[in-house]
């Protein structure tokens, strides 16, 4: 069976565009009143293919195969990524509207037309120091290193401030990364002392505050960091694993968003194949895509993130066929 989306102004042109793309055949799936229209989503089930008998003619064996249509690729791909109802219904109208014959720069599209993306990039000047925040686990202290080491390789000047003091091995392990780019590690045990390291730097570093993974449910965890946030003029960047429950994803994002973030860094891409939580995450939080980390290695550093990057992850990369197997399927299992 094939699912198609159509969108026309009224009803009656989106039943005769209905009927010109799949004909009479066509099960209406449903329909639905949007803001750019009448929206219907039917199916159409394929025949199958005959195998020709010895002795007839097959018209043009080898000649080109019907192209799929990039709305339909768009669909079946995000299907996979298990995104909720209604934003896999947002990002097919948008892909929809885009009208671009190739699935990618249809979903780069509606990508770009429902999400913000602001890269984290340093500038050369001065600039507003960065605030990690996230649950624990979710690769705040290895990103910072990160953004250290992007920061170093640029010739910028670097602080790095943790306030993680209650972790095992935390300040530790960003000690570790601070020594190998011959980085001196601040540490703060209060709000107080974050601020008089921040008030310490020099005019042209670029500060860099991790802070302890915390539960974005509990109304103490979610007071500690208030209070680092409150002490210094730093912008809180969200920082979170992709993978795990859609909806859980979409509350921590919610509850995070509450503490003036407005940027999503994303991690541990190189651990998943569905990233339909990183997406209705962001949706539901409102939150700019930033930069995002493929590999756990400090040194092949961040990704920014754009629509056409996004897209790319999103989408099953072409089929390649060997004579010894089948063809992959990218993100697809």
């Amino acid at each position: 069976m094939r699912l198609r989306t159509l969108i026309a102004p009224t009803m009656g042109q989106a039943m005769d565009l209905l009927r010109r793309e799949l004909g009479n055949d066509a099960i209406i799936v449903s329909t639905e009143n949007t803001d750019h229209g009448i929206k219907i989503v039917a199916a159409l089930e394929e025949a199958e293919e005959e195998i020709p008998t010895i002795g007839r003619v097959v018209a043009d064996p080898l000649g080109p195969e019907p192209v799929d249509d990039p709305i339909d690729v768009v669909h079946e791909a995000l299907l996979q990524h298990g995104l909720p109802n209604r934003l896999l219904e947002k990002l097919i109208d948008a892909s929809f509207i885009v009208g671009a014959d190739d699935p990618t720069e249809a979903l780069a599209g509606a990508l770009a037309r429902i999400y913000d993306f602001e890269p984290l990039a340093p500038s050369r000047g001065p600039n507003q120091p960065l605030m990690l925040l996230g649950a624990p686990g979710a690769g705040k202290t290895v990103t910072i290193a990160k953004l250290a080491a992007r920061a170093v390789f640029a010739k910028r000047k670097v602080r790095i401030i943790t306030t993680d003091t209650v972790r095992a091995g935390g300040i530790e392990q960003l000690q570790a990364f601070a020594r190998i780019m011959k980085l001196q590690l601040y540490i703060a045990e209060t709000d107080r002392q974050l601020a008089r390291l921040v008030d310490a730097a020099a005019p042209d570093e670029h500060i860099l505050i991790d802070t302890p993974g915390i539960n974005p449910f509990s109304a103490r965890d979610l007071a500690e960091v208030t209070a680092l946030a409150a002490a210094v003029p730093a912008e809180p960047v969200l920082v979170m694993a992709a993978g795990g429950d859609v909806v859980d994803a979409m509350e921590q994002a919610q509850r995070f968003a509450a503490l003036g973030i407005r940027r999503l860094l994303v991690t541990r891409l190189d651990m998943v194949r569905r990233l339909g939580s990183v997406l209705a995450a962001a949706d539901a939080a409102a939150m700019a895509f930033s930069d995002c980390s493929r590999t756990p290695a400090v040194a092949d550093g961040l990704n920014p993130l754009d629509p056409m990057g996004l897209a790319k992850m999103l989408l099953p990369e072409p089929a390649a066929t060997t004579s010894a197997q089948p063809a992959t399927r990218g993100l697809r299992t």
